[in-house]
């Protein structure tokens, strides 16, 4: 006989070994204490946070027959029924399985059946989100008015798919990840009960692991007991995941500080070659990058570190800046998400080190005769001589190379001010330069702009473009991400604050109300007319 899994061996019985879930605890103890149980749950929450098991626990706490305030007893017979898994008043149904309008409908036909040994007939519906609309419009009116023997709980790990008329008729309840430390408590217990050695950084890599779901974190013990060793330790975990060792991921992210390209390289390959899983990697040098940015802005409590690793950590988060932080984060965030299609497996990797490494630069810089703002003084200017004011004009005009020397010599130029207006010329001007910088922030909205829109004016600092089609100009008014990029780049190209104000193009919307006038519209249709241009207000 196979050797029952941990999750399911030690699975919690009571509404005290549930971890975590203080809050819906709670609720239902004390609704349970004052005889208010609801017709309809909705448990909702990430996969292994304990949905199903709460489930469980609830249809032993009603139907429990002990007489003692504190249920479920676990040993009246109702309760050891659901233990042992031979209760036929709990039904549990995989929604994945049964989509269709005709399973809810036969399920619609036998709740109004009498339990047959318990005081309710519990349904527990998994990943609800899985059915069929029409199999949720079927069960819309039992789950509403059920027969009073009837308790519903639905879970599932997608509750934007359920249609609000369901939410409405249920009582919800959101399960949340667990946090490092209730991971770490539970798997020490465990591997307790178990008579389990295992190093203390060993459960915390396992626990880290496992991003909040308690299941995992246990279904991966469970698989590190067939290691064959009589102590489970940090290297074992470290090889069964492909993760890299702590020690590397400090050493690659210090040389990401001394931008040491060839070392970094040189880490990278060292740590695969030995056995590191690539996005693992990736994964481990964005969460120890994320623990830098944390200690940067005063949040470095919220991390479980030794003495030691705080200690080490807080002088690295010294030799960055915190927008070199976030793009660091950003870069090898999005190598661990090309890891998985890439052709080379360590590429994605590579290439994001080497991008911070570099300097960053906020934008193209723009040509010098529109870009380049009057110098900054630091005190006035000198008063000319009389022959100076009498020399010819020729004579006292700046060489043609004036401008190209103050961008040399003035690196943070000063805002356009109302003596430099913006015009439009100017912003026609840099409009290739704004497009690439929105490239860096927003592909899909760059591609936009560069087919469909264009500067047409400029109203104080509001930059207006004009787009071919209403539909493009409502969809840069409707996505603010989009819009926002679009006045970021605008910002860092033209160094003054300005909005953007999306419209359709007078000529385009001149156009359009010409096509419809009657008259054009029979030249068109009966006499195969075309619209080569437009004169005229």
């Amino acid at each position: 006989m196979p050797a029952q899994a941990f999750y399911l061996k030690y699975r919690p019985r009571t509404f005290d070994d549930i971890e975590g879930q203080e809050h819906i605890r709670t609720t239902l103890k004390n609704a349970l204490a004052l005889n208010r149980i609801a017709h309809a749950y909705l448990f909702t929450g990430p996969r292994g946070t304990g949905k199903t098991t709460t489930a469980r626990v609830l249809a032993k706490a009603v139907n429990c027959l002990s007489e003692q305030d504190a249920k479920p007893c676990n040993q009246c017979a109702v309760c050891q029924a659901i233990n042992d898994e031979r209760m036929l008043d709990l039904i549990e149904i995989d929604a994945a399985s049964n989509t269709s309008v005709e399973d809810i409908r036969d399920l619609r036909d036998k709740v109004d059946f009498r339990p047959g040994e318990a005081k309710y007939k519990v349904y527990i519906i998994d990943e609800v989100h899985m059915l069929s609309t029409a199999a949720f419009n079927a069960l819309l009116k039992t789950l509403e008015e059920p027969p009073p023997h009837v308790i519903f709980i639905l879970a599932t790990t997608d509750p934007q798919k359920i249609p609000a008329t369901v939410i409405s008729r249920v009582q919800r309840f959101d399960f949340r990840r667990l946090t490092l430390p209730e991971i770490s408590s539970r798997l020490a217990e465990i591997a307790k009960q178990e008579s389990l050695k295992v190093e203390p950084a060993a459960i915390e890599l396992i626990a880290r692991q496992a991003t909040g779901a308690m299941r995992d974190a246990i279904s991966l013990l469970d698989q590190l007991t067939a290691y064959g060793s009589d102590e489970i330790t940090l290297a074992q975990v470290q090889g069964l995941l492909g993760a890299a060792s702590s020690q590397i991921v400090g050493e690659l992210v210090a040389r990401l500080a001394e931008k040491n390209i060839a070392q970094g390289l040189a880490l990278i390959a060292s740590a695969v070659d030995s056995g590191a899983d690539p996005r693992q990697l990736a994964r481990e040098i964005v969460e120890y990058l994320r623990g830098l940015l944390l200690i940067k802005s005063g949040s470095g409590d919220a991390l479980t570190l030794t003495a030691e690793a705080q200690t080490e950590m807080s002088q690295r988060a010294g030799q960055f800046s915190a927008d070199q932080l976030v793009r660091a984060i950003r870069l090898f965030n999005q190598a661990a998400y090309e890891l998985r299609t890439s052709a080379h497996p360590t590429l994605p990797l590579e290439i994001a080190l080497v991008e911070a490494t570099l300097e960053h630069v906020a934008a193209p810089q723009a040509p010098a005769p529109l870009a380049a703002p009057p110098p900054r003084r630091t005190s006035p200017p000198p008063t000319p001589k009389p022959e100076a004011r009498a020399m010819p004009p020729a004579k006292t005009a700046p060489p043609p190379s004036a401008p190209v020397a103050v961008a040399q010599t003035d690196p943070n130029p000063a805002p356009v001010n109302a003596v430099n207006l913006l015009t439009l010329e100017i912003v026609q001007g840099q409009w290739t330069n704004v497009l690439a910088r929105v490239k860096q922030l927003n592909r899909n909205a760059e591609a936009l702009l560069r087919s469909a829109a264009e500067p047409i004016k400029v109203e104080g600092d509001v930059i207006v473009l004009g787009f071919q089609y209403q539909v493009h100009a409502e969809k840069f008014e409707k996505e603010p991400k989009w819009k926002e990029s679009v006045e970021r780049s605008f910002d860092q190209i033209l160094q003054r604050k300005c909005r953007v104000k999306c419209m359709l193009a007078p000529e385009r919307a001149k156009r359009k109300a010409v096509e419809q006038d009657p008259l054009i519209r029979t030249a068109i249709n009966q006499m195969g007319a075309e619209i080569t241009g437009i004169h005229g207000a």
